[in-house]
This record gives structure tokens, C-alpha cells and sequence, in this order.
């Protein structure tokens, strides 16, 4: 596991050494963040989604598997929300966020190191099912706290318009219409989606955060347990209740236990968000992941 994690973390650190010391200009970042979030990160969901199978059976196992616990989390910090009284609307929406999110480079890219292929496409079929419902719910929270009058044509416009839920969607059509991908289009879509991976990383380096300053110990500390333990713990006691096959609860333990994403910061800082308690998540969620996805999957092999 280690020998998976570890280049991803070293991408990382390069992100954050490349920010720390100056190494390139303060402008590279934005720059880089929005042409990764908008071409390359869906070129990789589109190409990889497109190439998947939604005939097979373990397409419902692993619906079940990954969108239960996901939706369960949700209903657990909504009704915290309700007691956190004191809580401004930006920083819910960042803890609605940071509870359900996954952080797709990381997943893809820790995946196709540590299993065998047909396990790592399920972990791309997890992501594929599961990131159109989590931007869904990300884009109705911010836009329902984000300050302004809740306008369902303003949700309705954010969620039309937003590139992870259009390409996830666009390639989960193209595949269940059984079209095939020209070699030149699909050769330059592996090519952008392998600059997502590694902008990507570098981009959850440059906006980790490590100061004190604002934070928001409580949310912080509360939105990290859920996502980082009681999701994975949920999926896996979904999986041994359904009985579901092995590659199925490995692929959807392992989607439950990822950090939350970086495009949440983003998202957060296009929509009104709470942008350092969503870079907090981001930081401590990403430093855990070490410790959290190791035990996520020995815990399941424990319980089966």
C-alpha cells in the first residue's frame, strides 16, 4: 500500500515546494487549477467513464455499495447542521462538501498502482456513479448557503453548466450506447488526462494549508470523521449485509475512504463557499488518507 501511496504524496509535496519557495510564478496556479478543472479533469472522467461497462451486474452491487454510505453521511451532517446553530451558511456547505466529496486524482491514481485492473476499473465505475450525485449535492449546498436567495433556475444553470457531472455524464452515454472512441480522440484524451493527475496533485499541494489561523477545530475535526471513517465503515458493513463480491467491496471501501476532493476548494471559492475551512478539510483529509485508506481495506478483510 505504501509503495501506491507515496508517489502520490511526493506529487504533493512537490506542490506544496513549488508554492512555498516561489519556484514559479503565484499565477501558475489559478491558471493551472482552471485548465484542469475544466478540460483535462473532464477529458479523464469522459475517456475513462466511456470505456467502462454499465451492462454487468456489479453495476448495481456497487451503486449500493458506494451511493448508501454516501447518502447516509450526508443525512448525518445535515441533521448536525441543524444543532450547529452558531455555523455561517459558507461554512456548511463546506462541510457537506468535505463529508461526502472523494478526491478523484487521488483515488485514480492510488488505484491504478495498488490493484490488479479489473479492481481499478471498478474504482473508475464507483467514481463514475458517484461523482455526478456528489457534485449535485455539493452545487444545491453551496448555492443554498452560499448568501444569496436560494433561485432553483441559478441551481438548475450551476448544475448544467458544471464540467465533472457533464463529462461523467456524457461518457456514462456514450458507453451504454456502445459507440466506440476514435483511436485520435482517445489517444489525446489519455494524453490530457494524464496532465489532470499530475496538475491535479501538484494543485492539492499548492492549496494545502497549514496554519491555524480561522479554523474551525469542531467542523473540521467532525466532517474528517465522517468522511474518513464512518463512510468507509458504512460501505463495508453495506457490503457484508448484501453480501456482495469482493472486487465490488474492495473497489467501493476504497472510493468511501478517499480524502474529499480539491475541486471543492474551487468550487467553494467560484460559489461562496468557506474557503479555508474547505482548504483545512482538504489538508488534514489528504495527510490522514495515509493512515485511513490502509485500515479502511484491512478492516474489510477483517470483517469478510
Amino acid at each position: 500500500m505504501l509503495d501506491a501511496i507515496l508517489p502520490v504524496f511526493l506529487i504533493i509535496l512537490l506542490g506544496v515546494a513549488i508554492r512555498r519557495y516561489g519556484w514559479l510564478p503565484e499565477a501558475f496556479f489559478p491558471a493551472i487549477e482552471k485548465f484542469s478543472y475544466n478540460i483535462c479533469f473532464p477529458a479523464l472522467l469522459f475517456s475513462g467513464t466511456a470505456k467502462l461497462s454499465f451492462r454487468s451486474g456489479q453495476v448495481g452491487e456497487l451503486a449500493l455499495a458506494t451511493l448508501l454510505p454516501t447518502l447516509l453521511v450526508m443525512l448525518a451532517a445535515l441533521l448536525s447542521l441543524l444543532a450547529a446553530r452558531g455555523l455561517p451558511g459558507a461554512s456548511r456547505s463546506s462541510v457537506v462538501q468535505g463529508a461526502i466529496r472523494p478526491n478523484t486524482y487521488f483515488g485514480i491514481a492510488v488505484s491504478s498502482l495498488l490493484f490488479e485492473p479489473h479492481t481499478a476499473s471498478l474504482v473508475m465505475l464507483a467514481l463514475a456513479l458517484g461523482l455526478p450525485v456528489v457534485n449535485v449535492i455539493s452545487v444545491i449546498a453551496l448555492s443554498w448557503w452560499s448568501g444569496v436567495r436560494a433561485d432553483p433556475r441559478r441551481i438548475a444553470r450551476n448544475l448544467a453548466s458544471n464540467p465533472i457531472i457533464l463529462s461523467t455524464l456524457a461518457g456514462v452515454l456514450w458507453s451504454l450506447a456502445g459507440l466506440p472512441l476514435p483511436a485520435p480522440l482517445l489517444h489525446t484524451l489519455d494524453i490530457l488526462g494524464r496532465a489532470a493527475l499530475c496538475l491535479g496533485l501538484i494543485c492539492v499541494g499548492s492549496g494545502l494549508v497549514f496554519s491555524l489561523q480561522g479554523l474551525r477545530p469542531v467542523a473540521l475535526g467532525y466532517t474528517s470523521l465522517l468522511k474518513l471513517l464512518a463512510m468507509p465503515l458504512l460501505a463495508a458493513l453495506v457490503c457484508l449485509l448484501c453480501q456482495v463480491s469482493a472486487p465490488v467491496a474492495l473497489a467501493a471501501c476504497f472510493y468511501c475512504a478517499l480524502p474529499t476532493a480539491p475541486n471543492a476548494y474551487i468550487m467553494a471559492k467560484q460559489m461562496g463557499g468557506d474557503t479555508r475551512l474547505m482548504a483545512s478539510l482538504i489538508t488534514v483529509q489528504t495527510l490522514l488518507a495515509a493512515v485511513t485508506v490502509p485500515l479502511s481495506r484491512d478492516f474489510l478483510l477483517w470483517m469478510t
